[in-house]
């Protein structure tokens, strides 16, 4: 009989995945080796695809950070001074280091490691649930309003600023470099207008509905003990494994 991962996820009280997913951050940015949050990332994955989600879409959750990745991970490849990885070879090649090429590896796996492990929070956690567990753990209530309100935002400006975008494109706004840079900075502030616009008119919804400095959190579901116990358990064997093979890498070496 197959099991219903997020049917028994939804048994775990939510503080414990939301400590999950911090945690599991925590260490993949910690790490010395490259090897945890690479372990790390493979669990992560892991539990996306238990969760339903193909492979082809987990491709796709990586672009925007793989971006983010991808940069910093170049600028340590390229800034990074120490012996040369190829002596022999012509610049740019020539000019990459060994440590650089350990450190541009090691910012890669962080950052895929990190995105792997909130995109598993956030299918397994409803936001309303990460609202209730920040509170639950004390979380100061501006924080908590301040998260619950960004992501209320987030599809509206993402739309914004497709919309913009769209329309500076169809304008022949990207057709040359000077262009392009005079219709991104257009589009950003198109998106910054919306911004002040849109949050002066939920200020004036909010208040109209009785908003008086503190949004309403929402009870946790009760959790079940049997679930909590073996979701900790599953946790904790996740991040010993982990750990475990950064430092059998450091042994090795």
């Amino acid at each position: 009989m197959p099991i219903d991962l997020a049917a028994r996820l939804r048994d775990v009280d939510p503080r414990l995945r939301l400590g999950a997913a911090v945690a599991a951050c925590c260490v993949a940015a910690g790490a010395r080796s490259t090897r945890t949050p690479a372990a790390l990332l493979l669990v992560a994955c892991a539990a996306l695809r238990l969760q339903g989600m193909t492979a082809g879409a987990i491709l796709r959750a990586f672009a925007p950070p793989a971006w983010i990745g991808g940069i910093a991970a170049a600028l340590a490849l390229l800034l990074t001074r120490g012996e040369p990885l190829l002596p022999d070879a012509a610049f740019p090649l020539g000019a990459v280091t060994r440590e650089g090429a350990r450190a541009a590896a090691a910012i890669a796996a962080r950052v895929l490691a990190a995105a792997a492990v909130l995109r598993w929070l956030a299918r397994a956690a409803a936001p309303a649930e990460i609202d209730a567990a920040l509170a639950g753990l004390g979380a100061p209530a501006a924080l908590v309003e301040l998260l619950a309100l960004a992501r209320r935002f987030a599809g509206v400006l993402q739309r914004a600023a497709d919309s913009a975008w769209s329309a500076a494109a169809l304008r022949g706004g990207f057709a040359r470099p000077v262009a392009a840079a005079r219709s991104a900075g257009a589009v950003a502030g198109v998106v910054a207008l919306r911004t002040l616009e849109r949050s002066e008119q939920a200020a004036v919804a909010m208040q109209l509905r009785g908003y008086r400095g503190r949004l309403p959190v929402a009870a946790p579901r009760p959790s079940a003990p049997a679930a909590n116990l073996a979701f900790a358990a599953a946790a904790l064997a996740a991040l010993a494994l982990s750990v475990a093979a950064g430092l059998g890498a450091g042994a090795a070496r």
